[in-house]
């Protein structure tokens, strides 16, 4: 039995990610997509195309949808979807700030309906291996964690530069390194902000966002995300009796690639795998009705409250 998705977006994350995550998924069919350019719906050879969203989120076949739009019609269209009983896939950051994710949580338990967020890598099995050893105590009790995610972008006219759409490094790149802490503390855990150090560029959003914090009132925790850097991605978590350091391969965006983890003076080595079917097979067994993780409603509100507290 699978899963019918149907997509609305069909840029570059949904044509050369979910779309292929979706066919080779042992559980989802490619149904319907929805883009204004109905030739980006076509190229990606659904069930059904449309150049308007609200028929896709009507058609009864659907049931379920990936939003992969600017980051300011994510609630909108979400909140639509939900209310027409879809499942909702969402790309990250799940809103644009902690109210509409709240609106949003609060929908979809309303129309009982699943949501959610499209942190990708925490499907892949080397976070999951690192968050495992992490509680079985073989690193003692974490002392500090550091990331980053930085590239450059040139690309001006993306929306990621501009304020009204959600542009801005913070949005576009934070739920990466903000997403370890629910990860290895869950939705609860208690953070102090000490600096903040923001870039802002001529369009008026963030190119750079440097974060100083504290953990539960302890644990260091120090991130970088930027637009403007060279390319970079970062994580590393120091205990009292060890560490863990991500090697080869993309710290947050390794995809069909391999890749290492070490820990403490072991290292783990890790096959080319596709986090993006992980999560599409783990959400269309939840939809199945078949066991499945997905991330808490609580971790990605955690997410989107400390975005505003940075912000």
């Amino acid at each position: 039995m699978s899963v019918n998705w149907g997509f609305i977006g069909a840029g570059v994350v949904a044509s050369k990610a979910l779309a292929p995550a979706v066919r080779n998924a042992s559980n989802a069919n490619l149904y319907a997509v929805a883009s204004r350019d109905i030739s980006k719906a076509t190229n990606l050879s659904p069930e059904r195309v449309y150049d308007n969203y609200d028929e896709l989120i009507n058609d009864p076949k659907v049931d379920a949808i990936y939003i992969s739009l600017p980051n300011n019609f994510h609630a909108p269209i979400a909140s639509r979807a939900l209310r027409s009983g879809k499942a909702v896939l969402c790309e990250k950051p799940l809103t644009m700030n902690y109210q509409e994710s709240l609106e949003l949580v609060e929908a979809a338990a309303l129309s009982k309906s699943l949501l959610v967020e499209a942190i990708w890598y925490r499907w892949h099995p080397r976070l999951i291996k690192a968050c495992q050893q992490i509680a079985a105590g073989v690193i003692g009790e974490i002392k500090e964690i550091n990331a980053a995610f930085t590239y450059v972008n040139s690309n001006k006219g993306n929306y990621r530069f501009d304020p009204a759409l959600g542009g801005g490094a913070l949005l576009d790149l934070g739920p990466y390194p903000l997403h370890l802490i629910p990860s290895l503390f869950g939705g609860e855990a208690r953070v102090e902000l000490l600096t903040v150090n923001q870039e802002i560029g001529p369009s008026g959003v963030d190119l750079v966002t440097k974060v100083e914090a504290l953990i539960n009132g302890s644990i260091k925790f120090n991130f970088n995300v930027s637009f403007v850097g060279q390319l970079s991605q970062e994580i590393s978590i120091l205990g009292s009796n060890g560490g863990i350091k991500f090697l080869e391969g993309a710290a947050f965006t390794n995809w069909n690639e391999p890749s290492t983890l070490l820990v403490n003076d072991e290292i783990y080595s890790f096959e080319s795998v596709d986090a993006y079917q992980l999560m599409v097979e783990a959400v269309s067994d939840v939809i199945l009705g078949k066991p499945g993780w997905i991330p808490p409603h609580s971790e990605s509100l955690f997410v989107m409250d400390l975005i505003d507290q940075i912000r």
